[in-house]
């Protein structure tokens, strides 16, 4: 069929006749008079080169070739009929795809909460994720390669749509058995001198800064083992006995076996990890927005006081 076209139109025509194999049938189907379909019938056919039909006064039967065109020209049809409709939903704000950029932190609860929303309430979206890091989900945003960021807050993420979604208080986490565990009253200056896992100023640092920041500014000093970037290795150090780490709420999600956790009463206007909501520069698109306002939406409600000047 190569250098040899056609029209959609022409396809809807012959699959009319190949299902009712009766031109007169076909015809009222179709909402025409016979003479145009045949004549239809007739140019299809010679621009494939073959007859589709093999006609009788008695009877219509279709050619090895017209079987098997019925079977490509309906999925055709089919394709297409699609295509139309996921592009008027997409046009709607109701189908497509849209790509979400998202720092680790965001992995244990928000990234699966979003995916389990969208699925149950736009099943016709597809949503990739990407993994990023604050600095290269600003920059992202701004090209135009993703559509949403979850992440820190950050200086050069100005230029954007930004809003704050998430916030969640800190705990501490401790090997199990561990003193501070079964101590009755507890105060955050019995975190000095004790042994510590911390975050490093890696990748962004934002972890380091908010823990770090907040011991100091009570003058408490523990002794700092390991400083890494990622809570998972925060806690499987805690988990091989390093020491104590202080971290975000749903780390107990993560569940290590070794690692048990306290509230040990830290203020949450004081000390709280949060995540941001960014997007695109330029106005959004119906579909952009619309996934927007799911997300806003499943996590409404849900954010903590800033923390105190």
């Amino acid at each position: 069929m190569a250098g040899h076209t056609f029209e959609l139109s022409q396809l809807r025509y012959f699959v009319a006749v190949a299902e009712e194999l009766n031109f007169r049938r076909a015809a009222k189907r179709l909402n025409m008079t016979q003479p145009p379909l045949s004549r239809h019938i007739a140019l299809l056919e010679h621009t494939l080169g073959t007859p589709l039909f093999d006609r009788t006064n008695r009877s219509v039967r279709l050619t090895a070739a017209g079987k098997r065109l019925l079977i490509d020209a309906s999925d055709i049809l089919t394709r297409a009929e699609s295509a139309v409709l996921a592009a008027q939903q997409a046009a709607r704000g109701k189908a497509g795809a849209v790509e979400l950029g998202f720092v680790p932190s965001a992995c244990i609860e928000v990234v699966p909460r979003i995916a389990r929303r969208l699925a149950e309430l736009m099943p016709e979206v597809t949503l990739t994720l990407r993994e990023v890091m604050t600095v290269e989900g600003i920059e992202s945003l701004g090209a135009g390669s993703l559509d949403f960021g979850i992440i820190r807050l950050h200086p050069r993420g100005q230029g954007l749509p930004i809003e704050k979604l998430w916030s969640e208080p800190f705990l501490l986490a401790a090997p199990v058995g561990h003193p501070l565990l079964a101590q009755k009253d507890f105060a955050l200056s019995d975190l000095n001198g004790v042994d510590f896992v911390g975050y490093s100023s890696e990748r962004g640092g934002f972890l380091r800064e908010v823990v770090q920041g907040y011991l100091k500014a009570h003058g408490v000093t523990p002794n700092e083992v390991f400083a890494v970037a990622q809570r998972h290795t925060v806690l499987s150090l805690v988990d091989a006995g390093f020491g104590v780490a202080l971290v975000p709420g749903s780390s107990v999600q993560i569940g290590l076996p070794g690692v048990a956790f306290r509230d040990i009463g830290l203020p949450a206007d004081e000390l709280h990890s949060d995540l941001y909501l960014a997007m695109r520069p330029k106005p959004p698109e119906p579909l952009v927005a619309a996934v927007a306002g799911i997300i806003r939406a499943e996590f409404r409600g849900q954010t903590l006081p800033a923390a105190k000047p």
